[in-house]
């Protein structure tokens, strides 16, 4: 099982206050909040549905700062989120380091076994989602852009490719990558990371290189 992560967040030069962030394999809570009588943010785990994490940058002619950010989203849509700021490059590399940290516990305690779960329904013959894409026997249904609409378009599991970029995903019609193809961003879209590995494990299984 995965240790569990407690640290503690210093929010911003405004938010001058240490907050509590507690990653635990039966829970996650985090001080997000300034009310004397209700100051955490708690799920459990089993609560836990989405994740997403990105990076914000602030520019005026250059880069002079940066907002770690991740979300935690509940089966109820309620969202936890977890900020941190880094100005003119003071402490940048130390809070970058703590953002994966946090990124990666988050994964071993709350979403490896998640990706699991879906590839044994997978095998059993099951559909599910993962965000917005559908996950069958036949392929992956995803949406793609058209002129003023998006349409739903199934890619055949022998078709089905993956590529893995520094801020999103593309999953993509190997026969026709220009029309048949959709972006996910790990800041934007929930659960983008889980959507990879999945598809990671189901191309392995069918022996279809991934890119």
């Amino acid at each position: 099982m995965a240790s569990e992560l407690q640290v503690k967040i210093k929010r911003s030069f405004l938010d001058n206050y240490l907050r509590p962030l507690h990653l635990h394999p039966e829970f996650i809570m985090f001080e997000d909040k300034d009310l004397v009588n209700n100051k955490f943010t708690r799920f459990k785990t089993s609560e836990i549905k989405e994740f997403r994490y990105g990076i914000k940058w602030y520019r005026y002619h250059f880069v002079f700062g940066r907002e770690y950010q991740i979300y935690v989203r509940n089966h109820s849509n309620e969202v936890l989120k977890i900020n941190f700021n880094s100005y003119f490059g003071i402490k940048k590399y130390e809070y970058y380091e703590l953002y994966a940290s946090i990124i990666n516990s988050i994964w071993d305690l709350y979403f490896k076994n998640y990706v699991y779960t879906m590839l044994k329904e997978f095998d059993t013959g099951e559909s599910f989602y993962v965000g917005d894409v559908n996950i069958n026997p036949e392929g992956v249904i995803i949406l793609v852009s058209k002129l003023f609409k998006q349409e739903k378009k199934l890619i055949p599991w022998q078709d089905v490719r993956i590529k893995k970029y520094q801020t999103y995903i593309s999953v993509y019609s190997n026969q026709n990558p220009m029309d048949f193809n959709r972006g996910y961003y790990y800041k934007e879209d929930w659960n983008t990371f889980v959507l990879f590995e999945v598809l990671k494990n189901i191309l392995a299984s069918k022996n279809i290189v991934p890119a």
